[in-house]
């Protein structure tokens, strides 16, 4: 029993010697943290914590600009000097427009009157893209978020603005709208020509003379096919037929203003649309476009100097038919008599 006794007793006095030495550990980091403590509410902490702060705005990959309520810039961080081209000292006490926002964005939008409603008020714009410019006048596009700093009365002390540059998304939003609106360009219209397709005739005309079946209004349609064009094609080429055709839809289509319409019909087939024109009206506008095609002399621009005619005929909603597909034969018909009897005429249903 007795070395038990003993080996119990030395492993009680081993734990003791260590929790005092725990203890004299312990009490020195509750004197470092005093002293810290002591050092933070003198001021020395929160100089740190400031500093810190600092550098983390600095070494951010991110535009902070700090403004105040006349609109001049008060701070710019690193990443913003050099994204703007300007140093603190170009920049600081300057006027942000002129500086790195334009006066007016490339879209025409007033930019001077935005900042002014943006400091004006500041909760509209939370988030906001706009087109700024660096310093060598090159146009960016920056998306902001805004946070107002107000006094203890609410007024505006200044503007925190971060924004990070969306210049490559803004071009490829720019190049899917062209492409959108190309796409939906040539949907509607002849690739050759410019004018519109077939495609966009019926079902622009199936609205119009639904329309008039109940306004009591009227549409009339003027086809047209050039004269004896594969002789042209045969002495001066494809190629140059379709220049021809191609000047031959200028010639009709400065004859006319909205809301009528030329139609590249097929080759060298033309229809011409005209709501609201009665059966006398749209011959004489077939007959002025005759005209003009009589008097021009085509493919100057290649060398040549080539004379066409084209024959026509007319036909008008309700006066000629109950229905599109009798309208438009009955034009169809019409422009074949005319070729029947000798071509460059107008005639009608």
């Amino acid at each position: 029993m007795t070395p038990f006794v003993e080996t119990e007793l030395n492993d009680h006095e081993k734990t003791k010697d260590e929790l005092i030495a725990e203890l004299r550990a312990l009490r020195r980091e509750v004197d470092r943290l005093r002293r810290a403590l002591e050092e933070y509410e003198s001021g020395g902490g929160r100089d740190a914590a400031a500093a810190m702060e600092r550098e983390l705005v600095q070494s951010i990959n991110s535009i902070v600009l700090r403004w105040d309520p006349l609109g001049h810039v008060t701070f710019l961080n690193r990443y913003g000097q050099e994204f703007f081209g300007f140093t603190s000292d170009d920049i600081v006490g300057r006027s942000v427009i002129g500086t790195i926002v334009p006066e007016t964005e490339s879209s025409g939008r007033d930019l001077v009157h935005m900042i002014e409603d943006l400091l004006q008020r500041p909760e509209k714009y939370v988030s906001n893209e706009n087109e700024n410019m660096r310093r060598n006048g090159e146009r960016v596009w920056v998306a902001w978020r805004n946070q107002p700093i107000l006094d203890t009365e609410g007024r505006l002390i200044e503007i925190l603005s971060t924004g990070i540059d969306i210049t490559a998304r803004k071009a490829a939003e720019i190049a899917l709208r062209a492409s959108e609106e190309r796409y939906r360009h040539l949907s509607a219209h002849d690739s050759l020509t410019g004018l519109f397709n077939t495609r966009y005739m019926y079902q622009s005309l199936a609205e119009l003379i639904a329309t008039c079946a109940t306004t009591g209004a009227c549409v009339s349609l003027i086809f047209l096919d050039l004269d004896r064009f594969k002789s042209v094609v045969d002495t001066y080429g494809h190629l140059n037929g379709s220049r021809a055709i191609q000047e031959v839809a200028a010639t009709v289509e400065s004859a006319l203003a909205p809301p009528a319409y030329a139609v590249a019909y097929a080759g060298d087939e033309f229809v011409v649309v005209l709501p609201g024109f009665n059966k006398e009206a749209a011959l004489v506008k077939a007959e002025e476009i005759r005209s003009r095609i009589e008097a021009q002399t085509y493919l100057t621009n290649e060398g040549h100097a080539v004379k066409l005619t084209a024959s026509f005929g007319v036909s008008t909603y309700p006066e000629d038919g109950a229905d599109l597909e009798k309208v438009l034969a009955l034009a169809d018909q019409a422009l074949f008599d005319v070729k029947q009897i000798g071509r460059n005429a107008v005639g009608s249903a």
